[in-house]
């Protein structure tokens, strides 16, 4: 398996792990799914330049993630934003 098929395989390893077996990791996939939600639709709407905007690999699929990026200020707020609403996600 060539190094870049390992490091993607890692990566959405990470993303979304492939057995969720308590509630914290079902809060985590939720949060995550939040946040790549997110990402996609900003992305195709190009609401923000291509520079705020990191790459992740899901098996052999490219998905662009928001990262704050301080030539962005909006990307950055939206950032700030999701993580302050996520924090709220909680378990009943």
């Amino acid at each position: 398996m060539a190094t870049a098929q390992k490091q993607r395989n890692c990566v959405s390893a990470v993303v979304f792990p492939n057995k969720i077996s308590t509630e914290q990791q079902s809060l985590m996939l939720v949060k995550r799914l939040l946040a790549v939600a997110v990402s996609c639709i900003t992305y195709l709407r190009g609401i923000f330049p291509e520079s705020a905007y990191g790459t992740r690999y899901m098996d052999d699929v490219c998905v662009k993630i928001l990262r704050e990026d301080k030539n962005c200020p909006g990307s950055t707020q939206l950032v700030k934003w999701y993580v302050n609403y996520s924090a709220y996600i909680t378990l009943p």
